[in-house]
């Protein structure tokens, strides 16, 4: 038994000092990126901050693009921790309908704040980079994953209909997603037509605004049971 518990603590302890390198990692990355945009980022230049050398990094990250990705999707600062803080923070009381509007605002917000990273995570990559190896999933749900619960929570209270909540949250995420690459890529600016510029950036800004959250409950009033479905509307 002791000779297990000093196994368990040693593995423990090793796991501790990934999980530590990793954020060194890529505290290190999102200060390169930062300070050069991502054409600054290489393994090499993140291993001359921590006075490692790159072939050290390759344990934990195969490549400069995992690094992105990671910084993107994780961490307390990654888009899953905003949409995952986008639940948390709705006022007691807040319905399903309500959880997914706030998901679908963050993923938004986030996508506009880092767009660059936005546009090379979801189409600069030529193979897309392996998500990390997740030992607890059910404390890592990330973004889809919160999407994936609040949508299954839907379906029991009764909010949504009885669809599997995967379907529910694809078709979501899909909707959501199209919205925002659409913006982010400049072919939705808020102008007369598409890829025409708007009055004003403010004008522009207000118009995709309203476009957004349109889209969002049009697409939850879909989802919505016949006794939700003004909510969904927000009427």
């Amino acid at each position: 038994m002791l000779d297990e518990q000093r196994l368990t603590g040693s593995s423990a302890r090793r796991e501790r000092g990934r999980n530590e390198m990793r954020a060194a990692i890529l505290e290190a990355a999102g200060g390169i990126v930062a300070a050069e945009g991502i054409d600054g980022l290489t393994i090499r230049a993140v291993a001359q901050v921590l006075s490692y050398s790159p072939a050290a990094l390759y344990e934990y990250f195969d490549s400069k693009e995992a690094i992105l990705a990671a910084l993107y999707f994780g961490g307390a600062e990654g888009l899953g921790a905003q949409c995952e803080r986008a639940v948390q923070d709705l006022p007691q009381g807040a319905t399903p309908v309500d959880a997914l509007l706030a998901l679908g605002r963050a993923y938004r917000s986030y996508a506009l704040d880092h767009a660059e990273l936005y546009r090379l995570v979801f189409g600069g990559f030529k193979v897309p980079p392996e998500p990390p190896a997740m030992d607890c999933p059910e404390d890592n749900r990330g973004g889809f994953g919160t999407l994936v619960q609040v949508a299954a929570r839907g379906v029991e209270e009764g909010a949504l209909v009885d669809l599997p909540p995967l379907v529910i949250a694809c078709a979501v995420w899909s909707a959501v997603h199209g919205f925002v690459s659409l913006e982010v890529s400049g072919h939705l600016t808020g102008g007369e037509m598409p890829g025409m510029p708007p009055s004003s950036p403010v004008e522009g800004r207000r118009c995709r605004d309203q476009l957004f959250s349109a889209l969002g409950r049009m697409v939850l009033f879909g989802f919505a049971t016949d006794t939700h479905r003004s909510q969904a509307l927000g009427t």
